[in-house]
């Protein structure tokens, strides 16, 4: 692991002064995965690893510990990419009773960006990128049973959650010593050579470039040169896979659990045929067949086009795709002399085309479909990373680089006991205080029941003086909350929403009574010029 801060003094150095919480982290070890990417026609697919890793954020009240905000992040590795995934998020509500003064930032986000910063500095490589990824889609609970019935829980709608996420990935970004800020922050930056390159993309399907522009952050849009590092209505699939115009769309695009992307193309692989996996004849290229290739979506920017006609994304909500691509900067200069990394390499095997078929071997025909359950039992060998010859698979499970040593203060399970206590989380009920403290104690327990540990978890203690009344890119109530107002409580109009003055349109001279500054008790009163008497009909 990169040395670097724990993420108990991470958390401690960004949250509000004085303010006490209580950090539960729990995660797996990393086991075998199905990839996340289909193979190309004629490969065998990446040896793919999945690690899971939960984060529970609680508070004291009234010497009781109760849950307050839950997060979930899946981390995929091969040999050249590491993908984190943020399955799941969800608050229960109940950080009102810290009392927070009016204008502090959320604490909530700040976990949020604090915990991805945090994973994303201990998996960077030199030889390798990193995405983080998500989709943002509005819901009243995912994690915590009842929760919405508890009134003071805020739920955002869609275009104010796709904007809290956009701020969450901004300090990320910004946190990679990149040449995104630092320039602009202090001149003794611009001679320090950046560490890796970091790159926001952000697609809402059925909205344009312009209107996707308007959920980053206002404090983005107005700097250029934040500006220039976010990509509306884009993606980073084509790049993320390899580079290569020649892949099939279905290779471009990853697979994760409870995605509509995925849903998407399991539907759309339903169309493809290929010969029976006994069969080692080629078939003649005069039939025109495009090998690995769907019949009705030709590109990415059709698939993108379809998307956003599948229910999940036109069901009068919007959704958002983000992703946040880290380079190195050693690796992007290489890239951009040498080209892109052709798949076989970074598999390290070769096509199978090039290879006479041995008789001895059974030969292993390319996944078409997608596992029917993304969820599998991991601890079961992958045969998908079966080879057909013995050197190629030797090559083939040669050990991927390994994780970060974990911190003390994480508690590691096994896959089968992670899954345990995440399935106990989704059956207890956080409805109102008293039953959300008796779930939030049984759950503690009983994760430190399955571990072997009474007590586990820790305390951060904030260290942070905040700054009232700060600018839009402080915090939550700077800008768009979780009630859609300002800091004040005003509903504060978008600057595309307000109309200036025409120059033709010029004020009466010495009439202030439009102004509201009446002669009579503020009363406006119309001037006399302005009233017209209906005419009387004979």
């Amino acid at each position: 692991m990169a040395d670097g801060p724990s993420l108990k003094s991470r958390l401690a150095a960004s949250l509000p002064q004085q303010q006490r919480f209580v950090i539960h982290h729990l995660s797996t070890p990393p086991t075998s995965s199905p990839a996340l990417y289909s193979a190309p026609p004629g490969q065998i697919p990446e040896k793919t690893t999945c690690e899971s890793h939960f984060l529970s954020v609680s508070i004291c009240h009234d010497g009781r510990r109760i849950q307050i905000f839950a997060l979930e992040i899946l981390i995929y590795a091969t040999r050249h990419l590491t993908t984190l995934f943020v399955s799941k998020a969800d608050s229960t509500g109940y950080i009102h009773l810290l009392k927070l003064p009016e204008g502090t930032p959320s604490p909530l986000r700040t976990i949020s960006s604090i915990f991805i910063t945090h994973l994303v500095k201990g998996r960077q490589r030199k030889d390798r990128q990193l995405v983080v990824s998500l989709f943002a889609r509005s819901q009243d609970q995912y994690l915590f049973p009842g929760s919405v019935e508890n009134p003071g829980k805020h739920i955002l709608d869609d275009r104010g959650l796709i904007k809290w996420w956009c701020r969450v990935l901004e300090p990320v970004l910004q946190s990679s010593n990149s040449d995104t800020v630092w320039s602009e922050l202090s001149p003794a930056f611009k001679k320090k050579p950046p560490i890796a390159t970091a790159k926001a993309y952000l697609r809402v399907p059925s909205c344009d470039v312009h209107e996707t522009r308007s959920f980053f952050a206002p404090h983005v849009r107005r700097s250029p040169t934040l500006l220039s590092k976010w990509h509306p209505n884009r993606d980073p699939l084509r790049d993320l896979a390899g580079r290569s115009p020649t892949f099939p769309e279905r290779c471009l695009i990853p697979r994760f659990p409870d995605d509509p992307k995925s849903r998407f193309v399991d539907e759309l692989d339903e169309e493809l045929t290929e010969p029976p996996s006994d069969s080692q004849t080629k078939e003649s290229p005069s039939k025109g067949k495009r090998p690995g290739r769907w019949k009705s979506v030709r590109s990415l920017e059709q698939f993108w086009e379809l998307m956003a006609f599948r229910q999940e994304c036109s069901s009068g909500r919007l959704v958002g795709f983000l992703w946040a691509v880290f380079t190195p900067a050693q690796l992007e200069e290489r890239l951009k002399a040498s080209g892109p990394i052709p798949f076989a390499e970074r598999i390290t095997n070769k096509t199978h085309e090039g290879n006479a078929p041995r008789k001895s071997a059974p030969v292993v025909q390319p996944p078409s479909t997608p596992p029917a359950e993304h969820l599998v039992d991991t601890d079961q060998p992958n045969a998908d990373n079966q080879s057909i010859c013995p050197e190629t698979t030797a090559r083939a499970r040669a050990p991927l680089a390994h994780p970060p040593p974990a911190e003390a203060s994480v508690l590691i399970l096994p896959a089968k006991h992670y899954a345990r206590v995440n399935r106990l989380l989704l059956h207890l009920d956080y409805a109102n205080l008293d039953i959300a403290a008796e779930s939030s104690e049984r759950w503690i327990d009983d994760v430190g029941i399955c571990a072997g540990k009474k007590d586990w978890g820790f305390e951060v203690v904030g260290e942070k003086e905040v700054e009232m009344g700060g600018n839009g890119g402080v915090g939550e109530a700077a800008g768009v909350g979780a009630d859609g107002k300002g800091a004040d409580g005003v509903n504060t109009l978008d600057m595309g929403l307000m109309r200036k003055k025409r120059k033709g349109e010029v004020e009466a001279p010495g009439d202030k009574r439009a102004e509201g500054n009446g002669t009579d008790g503020g009363v406006n009163n119309l001037a006399t010029g302005l009233v017209r008497k209906k005419q009387k009909i004979k």
